[in-house]
C-alpha cells in the first residue's frame, strides 16, 4: 500500500489510544504488544482448557478434538490474513490522519468478514466429512472431530466477526480494550466448557460437544460486545451507518493485501494437516497425532509474545510510514527482533530442561507424554531462530504480503512435507523423523526472513 505523503497531516496523539509515531520506540513496543500478550494467552487457554478437559474423557476424544483444532486453524488462517490488511489499512491511515479511510477500511472488513463466515459455513458443510476422515481411520475419533469441527464452522461468522473488530482496535494503538473484552469472554468460555462437557449443576453432559458449544457461545458474545464498542459513540472511532456502503474497491484493497497473508497461513495449517496424515502412517497413530496436538499447544506458549510483537510490529511500521517516518518504522522493527530473542531464549531452555512437565500438564497418557517430550527438545533450538517471525509483522506493516509467501512456500511445501515423508515412512524414523524434519525447516525459514 502507498501513501500518499503530501496529503498527510500531522498526528497529534488522541485520549486513550497509544502514540505509536512519537516517543520512545522500546517503550511503546511494549505497551502495545503487552496487552496483546496477555488477550493471545487468554484466548491460548480456551484451547489449553479444552485439551485438558477433554482429555479427561480418554486419549481418542483428546485425539478427536486435536485434529478438530487443525481443522478450526483454517478459519483463523484466513482470518489472519483479514485481520493484518485490516491492522495495516487502519493504522497507515489513522498514521495519515484521515480517519474518514479508517472507518470506511474497517467497515468493509466488518462486511467481508461475515461474508467469509457464510461461504465457510457452505464449504463446511460438503468437505468437512471427507477432510476429517482423510486424517483419521479410527471411527470413534472420526466421528467425535466432525462434530466439533461441524459445530464450530457453521458459527464461523462469530468467529471473524470478533477478529476482525479486535484488529481495528490494534490497528487504531488500542491493545487493552481487546484485552479487558478477551478477558471477560474467556471466562465465559472456560465455564461453559467445565458445566456442559461434564454436565455440572444440572447442565447436560455433551462431552467434546459441550467445547464446541461453549467456544461458540463465548465468541458470539465477545463478538456483539465490540461491535458496540466500535458503534457506540464512547469508542474513540465510532463506526457510522453509511461507512457501511459497500465500495468494490475497498473490499479489493482489503483482499489484494489480507489474501497473501491468509494463504501463507492456510498453507501453513494445510501443511499440518498432512503432517497429521503422515502421522497416521506411523507405528502409533493415534499417540503421534495426540502428541503433535499438544505439542503445538505447548509450543503456542512460547509462541504467543512473537505474535504479539509481530502485531505491535505491523502497527507501528504502518503508522509510521502512513506518517512520513519510516527510519522510526525500521527501528521498531529491529527492536522487536532483538526483544524477540531473548525471550525465545527463555523457551529455549524450557523446552530443553522440562519438557515432561510441560506436556504433563496436557496429557496423562505415558507414551504421548513422552512422544511429545521428544517433539518439544528436539524443536527447542527452532525457538531462537523464531525472533525472525517477528520480521514478518514489518513487511506486512509496509504492505509487502508476499515476500513471507514465497518463503513459507519454500520451506513448509517444498522441503518440510517430503522429508518428513522420507524420515517418518521410508526410514521409518515414525513421529521422530517429523519432528527432526520440522525443526530443520523452521530454522531455514526464518534464517530467509532474516535475509
Amino acid at each position: 500500500m502507498t501513501i500518499n505523503h503530501r496529503h498527510i497531516q500531522p498526528t497529534k496523539p488522541v485520549r486513550g489510544r497509544l502514540d505509536l509515531v512519537n516517543g520512545p520506540v522500546f517503550k511503546t513496543m511494549l505497551l502495545l504488544a503487552g496487552p496483546v500478550v496477555v488477550s493471545h494467552l487468554l484466548n491460548l487457554a480456551i484451547g489449553i482448557a479444552d485439551v485438558v478437559m477433554v482429555g479427561k474423557l480418554g486419549t481418542e476424544a483428546q485425539t478427536a478434538l486435536v485434529i478438530s483444532m487443525s481443522v478450526i486453524m483454517l478459519l483463523n488462517a484466513i482470518a489472519l490474513g483479514n485481520g493484518f490488511a485490516t491492522i495495516t489499512y487502519v493504522s497507515q491511515h489513522t498514521g495519515a490522519g484521515n480517519e474518514h479511510l479508517a472507518r470506511r477500511s474497517a467497515a468493509h472488513s466488518l462486511m467481508l468478514a461475515v461474508i467469509l463466515g457464510i461461504a465457510i459455513a457452505l464449504v463446511a458443510s460438503i468437505v468437512l466429512v471427507p477432510l476429517v476422515a482423510f486424517l483419521n481411520s479410527e471411527q470413534n475419533v472420526t466421528d467425535n472431530a466432525i462434530n466439533y469441527s461441524r459445530m464450530m464452522l457453521t458459527y464461523a461468522a462469530f468467529f471473524f466477526l470478533l477478529f476482525i473488530c479486535i484488529s481495528i482496535m490494534q490497528g487504531l494503538g488500542d491493545t487493552v480494550t481487546p484485552l479487558i473484552i478477551m478477558l471477560c469472554m474467556n471466562a465465559l468460555n472456560i465455564l461453559l466448557n467445565f458445566l456442559l462437557i461434564f454436565g455440572k449443576f444440572g447442565f447436560p453432559e455433551m462431552g467434546i460437544m459441550g467445547a464446541a458449544t461453549g467456544s461458540v457461545i463465548s465468541r458470539a458474545v465477545g463478538a456483539f460486545i465490540v461491535i458496540v464498542f466500535l458503534a457506540s459513540g464512547k469508542y474513540r472511532m465510532t463506526l457510522r451507518f453509511p461507512d457501511f456502503k459497500p465500495i468494490i474497491i475497498e473490499f479489493w484493497n482489503i483482499l489484494r493485501l489480507g489474501i497473501p497473508n491468509s494463504l501463507q497461513s492456510l498453507l501453513r495449517n494445510a501443511n499440518v494437516i498432512l503432517l497429521y496424515r503422515i502421522l497416521s502412517h506411523t507405528n502409533e497413530p493415534v499417540v503421534a497425532q495426540n502428541s503433535l496436538g499438544v505439542g503445538f499447544q505447548s509450543e503456542a506458549l512460547a509462541f504467543v509474545p512473537l505474535l504479539a510483537l509481530m502485531i505491535a510490529t505491523g502497527a507501528m511500521v504502518g503508522q509510521n510510514l502512513g506518517a512520513g517516518k519510516p527510519d522510526r518504522a525500521e527501528e521498531a522493527t529491529w527492536t522487536s527482533i532483538k526483544t524477540a530473542f531473548w525471550l525465545m531464549l527463555i523457551a529455549c531452555f524450557a523446552f530443553l530442561v522440562f519438557p515432561d512437565k510441560i506436556i504433563a500438564f496436557f496429557s496423562e497418557d505415558p507414551a504421548v507424554i513422552a512422544s511429545a517430550a521428544l517433539y518439544l527438545r528436539i524443536n527447542a533450538i527452532t525457538q531462537i531462530f523464531q525472533s525472525g517471525f517477528v520480521i514478518i509483522g514489518c513487511l506486512r506493516g509496509a504492505g509487502d504480503s508476499m515476500n513471507p509467501l514465497y518463503a513459507h512456500i519454500s520451506c513448509q511445501w517444498l522441503l518440510r512435507l517430503p522429508l518428513s515423508y522420507l524420515l517418518a515412512i521410508t526410514f521409518q524414523m515414525n513421529a521422530t523423523g517429523v519432528w527432526v524434519a520440522m525443526a530443520i525447516t523452521s530454522i531455514i525459514e526464518n534464517l530467509i526472513y532474516y535475509y
